[in-house]
């Protein structure tokens, strides 16, 4: 490396970033087009969307499938919602129909929430889907879990929903 180089920097040349448009949002090329990512209005809140995309056995990559299955997914946001949702409540409710909560973290005792209630204070931040038609809903259960997330898992079916909490 040069002396002027080190003093002046050396420009590499950007990567041109790969836009793909949607009907329901701009997807953005992430790490040279193997994923793209967009923000989405999923209810009241924003939503990211990251699609996978599978660089094999091809050498140009697609995503034909994952956008299907994300225009599927948006086309039928209630009913996704309240199933992923759902499936984070069977969790921790209790056979009273309440949910043990354990709060932020700085309150002694934390008195059970409603299932409904508890199904009402989530939010999704991101949503990933694989070409195949593999879900991943993040859901933050901060003030609910302190600082945990909740992860559910399932296909495009969404028969087999897992819930786990991460943190």
């Amino acid at each position: 490396m040069s002396i002027l180089s080190k003093l002046f920097g050396s420009k590499k040349p950007e990567k041109e970033l790969k836009i793909v448009h949607d009907k329901y949002c701009d997807f953005t090329g992430m790490d040279g087009g193997s994923w793209y990512k967009g923000t989405v209005k999923w209810h009241n809140y924003e939503c990211d969307i990251v699609l996978d995309v599978d660089e094999y056995p091809s050498e140009k990559p697609t995503i034909e499938k994952a956008l299907a299955v994300f225009n599927m997914l948006y086309e039928n946001m209630e009913e996704w919602d309240r199933k992923v949702k759902e499936c984070a409540a069977a969790e921790f409710v209790n056979e009273n129909g309440m949910v043990e909560i354990w709060g932020d973290g700085k309150e002694d005792n934390v008195p059970p929430m409603p299932k409904e209630d508890f199904i009402n204070a989530l939010d999704f931040f991101e949503i990933h889907i694989a070409e195949n038609g593999e879900l991943k809903f993040r859901i933050p259960a901060d003030g609910l879990f302190t600082d945990h997330e909740f992860v559910i898992e399932t296909d495009i079916s969404g028969e087999n929903m897992t819930c786990s909490l991460c943190g």
